[in-house]
């Protein structure tokens, strides 16, 4: 295991607790952030579709507070894959261990406008962004602005909906015959938690689907990506302390994985369902 790259995302988290108590305490809301652990097996490798990764392990660190303007949410993972990926036949560059972040601030458009922008079950409305950046796999760096919304959804602690104008830079799955590695298209980002109990057990059901359009410029087809985690709220159970300590499943699913198609030259996207055991730490 990399040592260094795991004490970064160590180091992440408590600089961004750190520069959220160095803003003014009015500002921030609520704040919240935790270590993760997930192990899983029967990941694509990503470059034809019998390829499927025996096991990977995931290290995350997560942010997401909430602001007098609006909110943030981001997340740093590290992976280590017991099956090198390289990228788009690029056999000299194999990677068994990468990272991938996002950073997403969203900024209230009724603080912005000084006017309550809410309706029935609608709360606010946002001007959204994302930065995502990634070292494996598709060599990811896209940028996404757009709309964003937050909703009351009966039985979800939250309920968000991104709709996101994509500027995707250097994805080297691209078919560059038609043109770069660059292109722009549109992506669905949808995200909530559902909180419940069995008996006197809290359980926790969240995550996120990313859907994102194709591009004829650079030949790839609409994709579907999700995470769903499903955890039992051990620190409650154990040590009488509530939504600190999480054990459970993430569930990783694709269809059509990165948009892109397998170097055999078949007709097939690349899909995937993973399950990875998890064991989450909120501070």
């Amino acid at each position: 295991m990399n040592s260094t790259y795991l004490a970064r995302l160590i180091a992440l988290s408590a600089g961004i607790v750190g520069c959220q108590q160095a803003v003014a305490a009015d500002a921030l809301l609520w704040q919240n952030n935790s270590l993760s652990y997930l192990y899983g097996e029967n990941f694509n490798r990503g470059q034809y579709n019998a390829e499927q990764q025996k096991t990977q392990t995931t290290f995350t660190a997560e942010h997401a507070s909430g602001w007098v303007w609006g909110d943030v949410f981001g997340f740093a993972d590290y992976v280590l894959a017991d099956n090198k990926q390289s990228r788009r036949g690029d056999f000299n560059h194999e990677k068994d261990n990468f990272y991938y972040v996002e950073f997403s601030p969203r900024v209230s458009l009724s603080w912005l406008s000084g006017q309550k922008l809410a309706a029935g079950p609608l709360k606010d409305v946002y001007a959204a962004f994302t930065y995502e950046k990634g070292n494996g796999g598709a060599g990811t760096e896209n940028y996404l602005y757009g709309i964003g919304s937050a909703w009351n959804v009966p039985g979800f602690a939250y309920f968000n909906a991104n709709l996101y104008r994509v500027k995707a830079n250097n994805n080297v799955y691209f078919d560059n015959s038609r043109g770069n590695h660059n292109a722009h298209t549109y992506q669905l980002t949808l995200s909530g938690a559902v909180p419940f109990a069995v008996g006197d057990q809290d359980f926790l059901v969240d995550g996120f689907i990313d859907w994102r359009a194709g591009t004829s410029t650079s030949n790839t087809r609409t994709s579907v990506g999700s995470s769903i985690q499903v955890k039992w709220d051990a620190g409650k159970a154990l040590f009488g302390e509530g939504r600190k300590l999480y054990v459970g499943t993430e569930v990783n699913m694709w269809r059509n994985r990165y948009g892109a198609k397998p170097l055999d030259g078949s007709g097939h996207g690349f899909d995937q369902t993973a399950f990875q055991a998890l064991v989450k730490y909120h501070f």
